[in-house]
């Protein structure tokens, strides 16, 4: 495999690895959270928003790419594939390889978004949950 694709999954396991541990601090100071927690949780949702909003374009364009791919695999069927390795047709098996190497990078960085979303989704739930838990707590009687 290429190193882009080595680097890559690096990469994406790390940015899972960060949003699994942020969303579990999230959800820790969610626990009884203070207003400072709430705030806190609403702009690193804010912040998720941005993000999600910027990687928009780049995501669709990722889903262009792996349509395309699919549609050119669908010409290389079985039997071209053992023909040109029959033939010894490098040049084509080549091709395919990096095109087999390219969908994987796109595939990876359409993950990453998924990643990043997912997040944004659980940031999202635990300002809900925390929104409603508020509304819930017993108000402090005024003296």
């Amino acid at each position: 495999m290429s190193e882009k694709f080595d680097n890559f999954c690096g990469e994406l396991r790390t940015r899972i690895n960060d949003a699994d541990k942020r969303i579990k601090d999230l959800k820790a100071k969610a626990v009884g959270a203070g207003e400072k927690a709430k705030v806190e949780a609403k702009a690193q949702l804010a912040a998720l928003e941005n993000k999600a909003n910027d990687q928009k374009a780049r995501t669709a364009a990722a889903e262009a790419k792996a349509k395309a791919w699919v549609e050119e695999k669908k010409t290389m069927t079985h039997d071209k594939i053992a023909e040109w390795k029959e033939q010894r047709d490098v040049k084509r098996l080549e091709s395919r390889a990096d095109l087999s190497e390219h969908y994987t990078v796109t595939a990876m960085e359409i993950a990453a978004a998924a990643v990043d979303e997912a997040e944004r989704a659980a940031v999202e739930a635990v300002v809900a949950r925390m929104d409603a838990d508020a509304i819930k707590a017993p108000v402090a009687s005024k003296s």
